[in-house]
């Protein structure tokens, strides 16, 4: 695709954004959160421009893209849940000294991590990026990604056992 297409690729989907924003609303997304969805189907819709066909409707290739974010969304709200309940947490960490000195602890226990292992926790947990895009990110299949990180969440364990 030429740049010149590309451009007017973008410009035309941009004319959807209000219908995008009401797509995301209407799943139960919050209005903010609708907006960087928005933003992410955008940034989707570029990384994807080449296999996009300019016999077929626009809307239809924006939609798809727009339904694999709010799943993408999905699978990362839910996983950050799992965590988070794991580590037996209610509630993500707020400002409160009690939490601060949890997030501190946490921080502690990751800089001991080996590069490897801390790269993926870095990129899977803190980022909430899922296992393929870290894969990328680290230049390694998406299954030593998820050996490492189960590595890195024992040895962590171990680390907070050890510490009491």
């Amino acid at each position: 695709m030429s740049a010149r297409d590309a451009e007017r690729l973008m410009a035309e989907a941009r004319t959807f954004e209000k219908n995008l924003l009401n797509f995301f609303w209407r799943q139960g997304v919050s209005l903010a959160e609708s907006e960087d969805l928005v933003q992410e189907t955008y940034i989707r819709l570029w990384n994807y421009r080449d296999q996009y066909e300019p016999t077929a409707k626009l809307s239809t290739f924006l939609f798809l893209m727009a339904r694999q974010v709010r799943l993408d969304a999905l699978r990362r709200q839910t996983r950050r849940e799992r965590r988070e309940e794991s580590w037996g947490r209610e509630q993500p960490l707020t400002a409160d000294p009690a939490t601060s000195c949890a997030r501190e602890d946490v921080r502690w226990a990751v800089a001991r991590l080996s590069e490897p292992l801390r790269d993926v926790v870095e990129l899977g947990v803190f980022q909430d990026l899922p296992y393929a895009e870290v894969a990328a990110i680290l230049g390694i299949p998406v299954g030593t990604v998820k050996s490492r990180m189960s590595n890195a969440l024992k040895k962590l364990k171990e680390i907070f056992e050890e510490r009491g």
